[in-house]
Protein backbone atom coordinates (compact mmCIF):
# COMPACT_ATOMS: atom_id res chain seq x y z
CA UNK A 1 0.00 0.00 0.00
CA UNK A 2 3.01 2.11 0.83
CA UNK A 3 4.08 2.08 -2.80
CA UNK A 4 0.73 2.41 -4.27
CA UNK A 5 0.50 5.68 -1.95
CA UNK A 6 3.79 6.79 -3.26
CA UNK A 7 2.79 6.40 -6.92
CA UNK A 8 -0.52 8.01 -6.73
CA UNK A 9 1.26 11.23 -4.59
CA UNK A 10 4.09 11.54 -7.19
CA UNK A 11 2.36 10.38 -10.50
CA UNK A 12 -1.09 10.72 -10.92
CA UNK A 13 -2.44 13.08 -8.12
CA UNK A 14 -0.65 16.10 -9.57
CA UNK A 15 -2.37 16.31 -12.64
CA UNK A 16 -5.91 17.02 -11.60
CA UNK A 17 -4.31 19.53 -8.56
CA UNK A 18 -3.07 21.22 -12.09
CA UNK A 19 -6.03 20.90 -13.14
CA UNK A 20 -8.23 21.83 -10.83
CA UNK A 21 -6.09 25.08 -9.58
CA UNK A 22 -5.83 26.16 -13.08
CA UNK A 23 -7.35 29.81 -13.37
CA UNK A 24 -9.03 28.76 -16.77
CA UNK A 25 -10.73 25.84 -15.13
CA UNK A 26 -11.82 27.58 -12.39
CA UNK A 27 -13.20 30.57 -14.48
CA UNK A 28 -14.66 28.08 -16.77
CA UNK A 29 -16.73 26.12 -13.72
CA UNK A 30 -17.83 29.59 -12.37
CA UNK A 31 -18.84 31.08 -15.42
CA UNK A 32 -20.99 27.75 -16.20
CA UNK A 33 -23.52 28.51 -13.63
CA UNK A 34 -25.01 31.00 -16.12
CA UNK A 35 -26.07 28.41 -18.45
CA UNK A 36 -27.79 26.10 -15.64
CA UNK A 37 -29.83 29.20 -15.36
CA UNK A 38 -30.03 30.49 -18.35
CA UNK A 39 -31.10 26.71 -20.01
CA UNK A 40 -33.29 25.65 -17.51
CA UNK A 41 -35.55 23.95 -19.78
CA UNK A 42 -32.97 21.83 -20.82
CA UNK A 43 -33.23 19.27 -18.64
CA UNK A 44 -30.33 16.73 -20.15
CA UNK A 45 -28.06 19.87 -20.60
CA UNK A 46 -28.51 20.98 -16.97
CA UNK A 47 -28.48 17.57 -15.76
CA UNK A 48 -24.78 16.76 -17.58
CA UNK A 49 -23.49 20.72 -16.30
CA UNK A 50 -24.75 20.06 -12.93
CA UNK A 51 -23.16 16.17 -12.94
CA UNK A 52 -19.96 18.25 -13.76
CA UNK A 53 -19.96 20.66 -11.09
CA UNK A 54 -20.67 18.34 -8.21
CA UNK A 55 -18.11 15.99 -9.33
CA UNK A 56 -15.65 19.11 -9.71
CA UNK A 57 -16.76 19.98 -6.01
CA UNK A 58 -15.86 16.08 -4.79
CA UNK A 59 -12.31 16.34 -6.37
CA UNK A 60 -11.69 20.24 -5.13
CA UNK A 61 -12.79 19.12 -1.99
CA UNK A 62 -10.99 15.68 -1.92
CA UNK A 63 -7.54 17.31 -3.11
CA UNK A 64 -8.17 20.35 -0.38
CA UNK A 65 -8.70 17.60 2.16
CA UNK A 66 -5.67 15.63 1.34
CA UNK A 67 -3.25 17.89 1.52
CA UNK A 68 -4.05 19.49 4.28
CA UNK A 69 -3.74 15.76 5.56
CA UNK A 70 0.13 15.87 4.00
CA UNK A 71 0.75 19.50 5.07
CA UNK A 72 -0.83 18.63 8.73
CA UNK A 73 1.60 15.97 9.03
CA UNK A 74 4.44 17.44 7.17
CA UNK A 75 4.20 20.22 9.82
CA UNK A 76 4.42 17.78 12.60
CA UNK A 77 7.05 16.03 11.57
CA UNK A 78 8.51 19.67 10.91
CA UNK A 79 8.13 20.38 14.25
CA UNK A 80 9.35 17.43 16.04
CA UNK A 81 12.59 17.83 14.16
CA UNK A 82 13.05 21.64 15.70
CA UNK A 83 12.25 20.07 18.82
CA UNK A 84 14.64 17.63 19.03
CA UNK A 85 17.35 19.94 17.57
CA UNK A 86 16.46 22.31 20.13
CA UNK A 87 16.89 19.74 22.87
CA UNK A 88 20.01 18.69 21.53
CA UNK A 89 21.26 22.51 21.23
CA UNK A 90 20.15 22.83 24.43
CA UNK A 91 21.74 19.75 25.97
CA UNK A 92 24.94 20.92 24.09
CA UNK A 93 24.55 24.51 25.48
CA UNK A 94 24.78 23.21 29.05
CA UNK A 95 27.45 20.43 28.23
CA UNK A 96 29.94 23.33 27.32
CA UNK A 97 29.04 25.64 30.39
CA UNK A 98 29.68 22.70 32.19
CA UNK A 99 33.12 22.93 30.28
CA UNK A 100 33.39 26.40 30.93
CA UNK A 101 33.07 26.19 34.49
CA UNK A 102 35.02 22.90 34.83
CA UNK A 103 38.11 25.12 33.30
CA UNK A 104 37.04 28.23 35.78
CA UNK A 105 37.80 25.43 38.55
CA UNK A 106 40.72 24.68 36.81
CA UNK A 107 41.81 28.06 36.57
CA UNK A 108 41.22 29.01 40.08
CA UNK A 109 42.98 26.21 41.34
CA UNK A 110 46.21 27.10 39.23
CA UNK A 111 45.97 30.43 40.35
CA UNK A 112 45.68 29.11 44.23
CA UNK A 113 48.75 26.89 43.04
CA UNK A 114 50.73 29.99 42.01
CA UNK A 115 49.89 31.83 45.12
CA UNK A 116 50.85 29.34 47.22
CA UNK A 117 54.04 28.66 45.25
CA UNK A 118 55.14 32.40 45.57
CA UNK A 119 54.21 32.67 49.11
CA UNK A 120 56.60 29.82 49.86
CA UNK A 121 59.33 31.56 47.79
CA UNK A 122 58.52 34.65 50.33
CA UNK A 123 58.42 32.68 53.46
CA UNK A 124 54.61 33.47 53.89
CA UNK A 125 51.61 31.38 54.69
CA UNK A 126 48.24 31.91 52.65
CA UNK A 127 45.30 30.54 52.68
CA UNK A 128 43.23 28.63 49.68
CA UNK A 129 40.07 30.26 48.41
CA UNK A 130 37.10 28.44 47.54
CA UNK A 131 36.31 28.34 43.92
CA UNK A 132 33.66 31.00 43.25
CA UNK A 133 30.73 28.86 42.40
CA UNK A 134 30.77 26.50 45.16
CA UNK A 135 30.64 23.04 44.74
CA UNK A 136 28.83 22.47 41.00
CA UNK A 137 25.86 23.69 39.58
CA UNK A 138 23.45 21.33 38.27
CA UNK A 139 22.61 23.26 34.52
CA UNK A 140 19.76 20.63 33.97
CA UNK A 141 17.98 22.25 36.64
CA UNK A 142 18.56 25.67 35.81
CA UNK A 143 15.93 25.05 32.58
CA UNK A 144 12.27 26.30 33.34
CA UNK A 145 11.30 22.67 32.79
CA UNK A 146 13.60 20.90 35.47
CA UNK A 147 15.79 17.89 34.66
CA UNK A 148 12.09 16.76 32.75
CA UNK A 149 13.01 18.47 29.49
CA UNK A 150 16.23 16.40 29.12
CA UNK A 151 13.86 12.64 29.53
CA UNK A 152 13.91 10.67 25.95
CA UNK A 153 9.68 10.85 25.90
CA UNK A 154 9.88 14.24 26.72
CA UNK A 155 9.68 15.76 22.86
CA UNK A 156 6.72 12.92 21.79
CA UNK A 157 4.53 13.83 25.01
CA UNK A 158 4.94 17.69 24.31
CA UNK A 159 3.91 16.59 21.08
CA UNK A 160 0.67 14.94 21.65
CA UNK A 161 -0.03 17.85 23.86
CA UNK A 162 0.44 20.42 21.86
CA UNK A 163 -0.03 19.82 18.39
CA UNK A 164 -4.13 18.54 17.46
CA UNK A 165 -5.01 15.51 15.96
CA UNK A 166 -8.46 16.99 14.14
CA UNK A 167 -7.86 14.32 11.48
CA UNK A 168 -6.69 11.28 14.00
CA UNK A 169 -5.42 8.15 12.21
CA UNK A 170 -5.86 9.07 8.73
CA UNK A 171 -2.84 11.63 8.92
CA UNK A 172 -0.71 8.71 10.46
CA UNK A 173 -1.72 6.90 7.12
CA UNK A 174 -0.52 9.10 4.90
CA UNK A 175 3.11 8.29 3.52
CA UNK A 176 5.24 10.92 2.45
CA UNK A 177 8.55 11.63 1.34
CA UNK A 178 11.23 12.55 3.43
CA UNK A 179 11.18 16.32 4.16
CA UNK A 180 14.13 18.14 3.24
CA UNK A 181 17.82 17.83 4.48
CA UNK A 182 15.92 14.71 6.76
CA UNK A 183 17.52 11.92 3.91
CA UNK A 184 20.83 13.42 4.85
CA UNK A 185 20.89 12.99 8.47
CA UNK A 186 20.24 16.51 9.52
CA UNK A 187 17.14 16.81 12.18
Amino acid sequence: MKRVNELLDRFVLPWPVRFLTHRFIILATISLLVPLIVFAQHTDFVLAVNSYLNTMGVAVSSVVLLYAMIAEVRDKQIAEMQERRAQEDHTHVVEMHQLVLDNMRFQHEEIQDLKQILAQMRGLTVQRTAPPHGPGVDLRSLHPKGKRRFETDFVQRRMARNVPHKLGDAVAAVTLPPVSGEAAGDS
